[in-house]
């Protein structure tokens, strides 16, 4: 094999892992956690938020009530939303609603995963462990990359 060819098959087998990497993939019952994801730090900031699409394949509705980190001492479920032309950020009561063979999408500028009290700065390219809380399916652990979401 020539030295070109192993490069480029050196070059697929690596943006393979990083598409394997940005289609990550939980499932724990019904439920299917779709490419979380984290963004990493910024400068000082020790807050930061994550994403995901959920998915339910069973006929009953499930409920996100909760997310667990060790990486930050508060995670909190959170929505932002326009009011009278000013963009908050509130803490969403009673969990998110995954319903019976539909989905529940937390992403940028909805509703997403508040990481506060972030104990280290989150890089590009690491993994963070979560534990979403969920009514029927019960604790499920995932792995969220830290980076920008794959387009």
């Amino acid at each position: 094999m020539s030295m070109r060819t192993l490069a480029a098959v050196i070059v697929v087998a690596l943006a393979s892992v990083g598409t394997a990497a940005a289609a990550a993939e939980f499932k724990a019952g019904t439920i299917t956690v779709e490419q979380p994801w984290v963004r990493p730090s910024i400068g000082s900031a020790t807050n930061s938020a994550a994403y995901m699409k959920l998915e339910n394949s069973g006929d009953t509705p499930d409920r996100l009530l909760a997310v667990k980190s060790d990486a930050a001492e508060h995670v909190m479920l959170h929505e932002s939303r326009m009011e009278m032309g000013v963009m908050k950020m509130v803490h969403v009561e009673g969990g998110i609603e995954v319903p019976a063979h539909g989905t529940a999408e937390l992403k940028p500028l909805g509703l997403h995963v508040m990481l506060m009290g972030l104990k280290h700065p989150l890089k590009d390219g690491e993994t963070l462990p979560l534990t979403l809380v969920f009514e029927q399916q019960g604790d499920v652990s995932i792995d969220a990359k830290v980076g920008q979401p794959q387009k």
